[in-house]
């Protein structure tokens, strides 16, 4: 009899250990989307993904660390698509209208609209017709 209940209580410390770990692991978790949220925020996407990945590591079912890391990929890709329009167009064509037309409009798309007015006061100089048309992007309503 004393040997059952000793199993017993045996039973219940390992459930409580296993329910106490998942538990940890759900905060930690959390804590990671937390970090990847902070990242994406600062437009550090390389270690917004690595906070996700690691969350999603921690619980792999934890449907805000896969959203998360879908944003953090998506970022990445924008950033090297910037990169190599930024190459291009200082290596290749500075004098390009229609590339510094694209730039801008990919800075619109990412909302930083200080970089797209300095690609549309460059576009001034070059092609005011297409300057216009950026202007328009930036300032829809206007």
């Amino acid at each position: 009899m004393k040997k059952l209940q000793t199993f017993k209580i045996l039973v219940l410390i390992m459930v409580f250990l296993a329910v106490a770990a998942a538990g940890g692991s759900q905060g930690e978790a959390r804590d990671f989307c937390d970090q990847g949220q902070k990242f994406l925020g600062a437009g550090e996407y390389l270690q917004a993904a690595e906070a996700y990945r690691q969350a999603i590591r921690e619980q792999p079912g934890l449907e805000a660390a896969h959203l998360g890391l879908k944003r953090a990929y998506a970022g990445l890709t924008f950033g090297q698509q910037l990169s190599e329009a930024h190459r291009l167009l200082g290596h290749l064509a500075p004098n390009d209208a229609v590339g510094h037309y694209g730039l801008g409009l990919l800075y619109v798309q990412k909302r930083d609209l200080g970089y797209a007015e300095d690609e549309y006061r460059i576009l001034q100089k070059l092609d005011p017709a297409l300057a216009q048309r950026l202007y328009r992007a930036i300032y829809p309503r206007q």
